[in-house]
């Protein structure tokens, strides 16, 4: 059996998810916006044992876009030893990542 993936998030990507938090926090409620960061951890859950299970950009092929909320997706990476997650994208608003 194969291991796990370790998975890294870049330095933009946390910007990203704690701006997503924020915003959540602020909009609706402590409650949402922690059960958007368990999304988040699950994401990385999936990805670290099923690195492939999202499609790969069509613009950079390179990288993957999965989803973690309706409204917000990662893109990563996958290399050798790890997985990187580069971006969180807001779905409604980003169509040229696709």
């Amino acid at each position: 059996m194969e291991e796990n993936l370790n998975v890294e998030w870049s330095e933009a990507a946390v910007e990203h998810l704690e701006k997503f938090y924020r915003f959540i926090f602020y909009k609706w409620s402590f409650k949402e916006a922690e059960k958007f960061l368990d999304q988040a951890q699950e994401f990385e859950l999936i990805i670290s044992k099923f690195p492939k299970a999202f499609v790969q950009s069509s613009k950079k092929k390179n990288y993957r876009i999965g989803l973690i909320h309706k409204h917000v997706s990662a893109v990563y990476t996958i290399k050798k030893t790890k997985i990187i997650i580069v971006a969180l994208i807001d779905n409604r608003s980003q169509p040229e990542f696709r």
